[in-house]
C-alpha cells in the first residue's frame, strides 16, 4: 500500500497491464457507441427514403437511343423533335465520343 502512495516507485507489470486493459475497454466502448449511432442513422435514412419514395408520384420517362454508325439515331431524334404530333416537351442529352462532332450540328438545326 505504501508503494502506491510513493510517486517515485517504479511501475510494475501489473500497472502496465491495468493501463492496457483500461485503454482496450475504453476503445471497445467508444467503438460500440459509434456503431450504435451509425446504425441508428442508417435506419433513419432508410425509413425516410422509403417514405419519400412512396410519396413521390413524379416520374420522368427516359429513353436511351444507341446504335451503330449510320443506324438512324440522329434521324429518329430529329423526327421526334420536329414532329408536332406528340405534344410533349423533350430534352436531348448527347454524348458524342468521336473526334469530330457531327450530330451536334444536325441536332441544332
Amino acid at each position: 500500500r505504501r508503494r502506491m502512495l510513493d510517486s517515485t516507485a517504479p511501475w510494475g507489470v501489473r500497472d502496465y497491464i491495468a493501463i492496457a486493459a483500461f485503454l482496450l475497454v475504453s476503445f471497445l466502448v467508444s467503438n460500440w457507441i459509434a456503431w450504435c449511432i451509425e446504425s441508428s442513422r442508417r435506419k433513419r435514412i432508410t425509413a425516410k427514403t422509403k417514405i419519400l419514395a412512396q410519396r413521390s408520384t413524379l416520374r420522368t420517362p427516359v429513353t436511351i437511343v444507341s446504335g451503330f454508325l449510320g443506324s438512324g439515331k440522329t434521324t429518329l431524334i430529329n423526327h421526334i423533335l420536329t414532329s408536332p404530333d406528340h405534344g410533349k416537351r423533350i430534352v436531348i442529352i448527347e454524348n458524342e465520343v468521336g473526334a469530330v462532332a457531327i450530330d451536334d450540328q444536325l441536332l441544332r438545326a
